[in-house]
C-alpha cells in the first residue's frame, strides 16, 4: 500500500511539474532588453559537456559541473570532484573555470571560480583614433560558494552565493548574487526535471578615477545642459543577467553497455528573448561519450557537438571532454575540460 502511495505521489508531482514547465516554453513573453545588463560573462557556457548538448542539461548535469548549470546537481557528488575548464571564446577572449565539490554526508558543498580575460586593448582618442601607444586591461570574475542536498531520494535542491567583480582600466564594479536550483528524478526512463533561477541579487554600480573625475572634466569643458547625459551615466546602476531555466532529460535507451540520453530546456533571460536548447548523448560503458546539440532563439549560435573519455584508472578517475560550437559570423568556439573524482 505504501509503495502504491509513493508511486501515485511521484506521478502526480511529475504531472504538476510538467504542467508548470510547458507553459514557460510556449507562452513566455517575447521581448528584448539586449544590452541592459552588466556581467554578461555569467551567461557564457564554461564547460564542454553542457555546451555540446546545446546548453540543455539543466536536468541531466551531475556533480561539480552543477556549480554552473544547476546547483542542485551538486547533491549527486559521491566523494570529491574537481573540474578544470578552458574556453576559447569569440574575439580572442579566454574564459577559465575551476570548481571543487565534496559530499559531507549531510549534503555537498562546492566552491567555483570563473575568470574571463579580455586581454590588453589600445587606448584611442579623438585626436588619435588609431591608437595612442598606451594600453589598458579589463576582466571579469565570479567566485561562488554552493550547497546542495537530497531532500528526498528523488528530489534535490541547491543554492549558490556569488561575488562578481568586473573592471576596465581604472573602473570597477561588484555585486552579490544568488542561484537556486532543483532536480526531480522519476522511474519513467530515468526522466529528470530540472529548474534553475540564476543571478538574483544587487545591481552593479561602477566606480573609479575615470568616473570620479568626470564631473570636473565636464565642468571644465565649458558646455552645460539642464540635463547632462554625461553625468547621468555615471550614477546608473546596471542589472545583472537574471534567468529562469527549466528542462527535461530522459534515457529512452539503456541496454547493456549502451545508453542514449535526450535533453531539452527553455531559458528565459531578463535581457533577451526566450531561448531553447536540445541535446543528445550516446554513452558506451560510461567511458566513451558522443554528444550533439542545437540552440534556437540566439542571434548566431546553433549547432554544437562534442565527445568525452573517462578513464577508470588510478584513484582520480580522470574524464576529458571537448566541445565545438558554431557561432555563425562570429566564428567557432572550442571548449576543453578535465574532471577528477576521488
Amino acid at each position: 500500500m505504501k509503495i502504491k502511495a509513493n508511486l501515485l505521489f511521484n506521478r502526480i508531482l511529475t504531472i504538476a511539474l510538467l504542467c508548470f514547465c510547458l507553459p514557460v516554453a510556449f507562452f513566455a513573453q517575447d521581448f528584448s532588453n539586449a544590452g541592459t545588463a552588466s556581467a554578461n560573462f555569467l551567461k557564457i557556457p564554461v564547460e564542454p559537456i553542457g555546451e555540446a548538448l546545446g546548453s540543455s542539461n539543466v536536468a541531466s548535469v551531475k556533480g561539480a559541473l552543477g556549480l554552473y548549470w544547476n546547483p542542485a546537481a551538486l547533491a549527486s557528488t559521491e566523494a570529491t570532484e574537481v573540474v578544470l575548464s578552458h574556453v576559447n571564446w569569440i574575439a580572442d577572449t579566454k574564459l577559465s573555470f575551476a570548481a571543487v565539490s565534496h559530499n559531507f554526508g549531510f549534503g555537498s558543498f562546492g566552491l567555483s571560480l570563473t575568470a574571463m580575460n579580455i586581454g590588453q586593448m589600445e587606448i584611442t582618442t579623438e585626436d588619435e583614433p588609431n591608437g595612442t601607444g598606451s594600453f589598458f586591461n579589463s576582466g571579469s570574475y565570479a567566485l561562488g560558494f554552493s550547497y546542495a542536498m537530497n531532500v528526498i531520494d528523488r528530489f534535490s535542491f541547491g543554492g549558490t552565493v556569488k561575488y562578481v567583480y568586473e573592471f576596465i582600466w581604472d573602473t570597477h564594479g561588484t555585486s552579490y548574487l544568488f542561484d537556486f536550483g532543483s532536480i526531480y528524478r522519476t522511474d519513467f526512463y530515468n526522466m529528470r526535471i530540472g529548474m534553475k533561477l540564476a543571478n538574483f541579487g544587487t545591481d552593479m554600480t561602477f566606480s573609479g578615477s575615470p568616473i570620479d573625475e568626470k564631473p570636473n572634466v565636464v565642468a571644465q569643458s565649458g558646455v552645460s545642459y539642464s540635463y547632462d547625459p554625461r553625468l547621468d551615466r555615471l550614477s546608473s546602476e546596471y542589472s545583472l543577467p537574471q534567468l529562469f531555466n527549466v528542462g527535461l532529460s530522459i534515457d529512452p535507451l539503456k541496454l547493456g553497455d549502451h545508453r542514449l540520453t535526450f535533453t531539452a530546456s527553455v531559458n528565459d533571460p531578463n535581457d533577451y528573448n526566450v531561448q531553447m536548447g536540445f541535446g543528445c548523448e550516446y554513452s558506451f560503458q560510461d567511458i566513451l561519450f558522443l554528444r550533439a546539440g542545437y540552440k534556437t532563439g540566439y542571434d548566431e549560435q546553433n549547432f554544437s557537438s562534442g565527445l568525452g573519455l573517462k578513464l577508470n584508472v588510478g584513484m582520480f578517475n580522470p574524464q576529458m571532454d571537448f566541445a565545438y560550437a558554431s557561432f555563425g559570423r562570429l566564428g567557432n568556439v572550442v571548449l576543453f575540460s578535465l574532471t577528477l573524482a576521488f
